[in-house]
């Protein structure tokens, strides 16, 4: 009776020993996959540090060009603007400033997640249409749209829905700019 008691003791614990055995290969498994997917993130994040450590020497010069876009270059042509910024990037040079040889709107201070949520309120998905959106953004003035086509009044209406207020000439114009400017709500 002993050496029964003694067998299946030692039975039990070789289960649990088999059981443990299997829960460490699993493990070791899921480790290994861990490992490896983490593998190929490194490679990932060393090249988005490298990026991040470039555009951080960069910093200054971009943002006084990405200044002077928003300041200046608003109503220009998309030729007009690329030749301002290369004129720009070349007085940079000159006084040791630096700044990215390639510069964009879009990446120096544009949002992703904004700039896709633009597109989906019906925004061009076109690079001059983003840029002036990006300008509207950051800018403190009130800008004046030409838009023949309807566009940009698509994409403010979408932008703002309720909030917006559209004035017509036949209603209380004065009145409900007041109430507009008075209560913060965007107008068009």
């Amino acid at each position: 009776a002993d050496l029964e008691a003694q067998l299946s003791e030692a039975n039990e614990k070789a289960k649990e020993l088999q059981k443990k055995q299997k829960d460490c290969a699993a493990k070791l498994a899921r480790a290994e996959k861990l490992i490896d997917g983490l593998g190929g993130e490194q490679a990932s994040w060393t090249s988005k540090s490298n990026r991040l450590g470039k555009d951080y020497i960069n910093l200054t010069g971009d943002i006084l060009i990405a200044s002077g876009i928003i300041a200046y270059l608003g109503v220009f042509t998309t030729s007009y603007r690329v030749e301002a910024v290369t004129r720009w990037l070349e007085k940079l040079v000159a006084s040791q400033v630096p700044a990215s040889k390639e510069f964009s709107l879009q990446g120096c201070i544009g949002d992703p997640v904004k700039m896709r949520q633009w597109v989906i309120d019906y925004l061009p998905n076109d690079s001059l249409s983003i840029d002036n959106a990006i300008i509207l953004d950051n800018s403190r003035r009130w800008p004046l749209m030409i838009d023949p086509q309807g566009q940009a009044n698509k994409w403010i209406k979408k932008t703002h829905g309720e909030n917006l207020k559209v004035l017509r000439l036949n209603m209380n114009y004065v009145r409900e700019l007041e109430n507009a400017i008075q209560f913060g709500f965007p107008v068009l």
